[in-house]
């Protein structure tokens, strides 16, 4: 077993150590059709816990020998995110089991911030004020993530936290679920057009948004719009792709009657 845990946390490496056997307390389980996260009590305190879906036999060689894996580069890109002043809940440790000598699962282990996501925004009542509010709010933190070479490759409303500061008046924002990220210099349109994409705004809102955000960076707004669609539809495509191809290699079954 690897596992790196930062300083702050130190005083509880024994009780991490033991997260692969599922020797602690657990509050709370979302999952996914890929990955397990759990609210945890270790000694008193809250946290989160990731523990990835096992990766294929090629993912698993390459993780072993070629590449960093989702939970090292979960809590290393936490540690780079921070130091460009972004926020995203305070890396605690990432560990990684072994069988047979090759990699088999990752676990990432953060500080929970007890804030709701973008996502679920629109399941509350807002003013028209408040709303406007917080989009421009998310885009002045969106420009902040471009201008500072930052590009979350899941930047959906889901991974997302938001909370309002009560002396400001302001939205603050935080990422999470960022083992996938690009970092150094952006491209003004092909890089950071791709996370208004992945938001997955109806086409009006989305043109509202991209005009703000078009206008602060002296951006063309047709060109942004543009490439935005074009990510759009090449995903559907692929999507489209990918159903038709599982329908053709997972047949359905004949069904037989009694």
């Amino acid at each position: 077993m690897k596992i790196k845990i930062h300083k702050k946390h130190e005083s509880i490496a024994a009780e991490l150590k033991k997260i692969p056997n599922r020797q602690y307390k657990s509050i709370r389980t979302f999952r996914n059709k890929r990955n397990t996260v759990e609210l945890a009590d270790i000694n008193g305190t809250t946290f989160v816990i990731k523990r990835y879906k096992v990766p294929n036999i090629f993912n698993r060689i390459a993780y072993t020998y070629f590449r960093k894996s989702k939970a090292q580069r979960a809590y290393e890109y936490a540690l780079k995110i921070m130091r460009c002043g972004i926020s995203t809940p305070f890396p605690v440790a990432y560990i990684e089991t072994s069988r047979g000598g090759l990699f088999h699962t990752g676990y990432f282990i953060s500080e929970y911030i007890p804030y709701p996501t973008l996502d679920t925004w629109r399941e509350q009542k807002h003013s028209e004020e408040e709303n406007k509010k917080l989009t421009e709010d998310f885009i002045n933190f969106t420009i902040d993530l471009h201008e500072k070479g930052i590009l979350p490759l899941d930047y959906n409303p889901g991974n997302i936290f938001y909370h309002k500061d009560e002396e400001s008046g302001e939205y603050r924002f935080a990422l999470t679920d960022i083992n996938r990220a690009k970092f150094g210099r952006l491209s003004r349109y092909k890089d950071t057009m791709h996370s208004f994409e992945q938001l997955g705004l109806p086409t009006q809102e989305l043109y509202r948004i991209l005009e703000k955000y078009c206008k602060q960076r002296n951006l063309d707004i047709e060109a942004s719009l543009f490439v935005v669609l074009y990510y759009r539809i090449k995903k559907r495509i692929k999507k489209m792709i990918k159903q038709k191809a599982k329908k053709q290699y997972n047949p359905k079954q004949p069904k037989f009657h009694e």
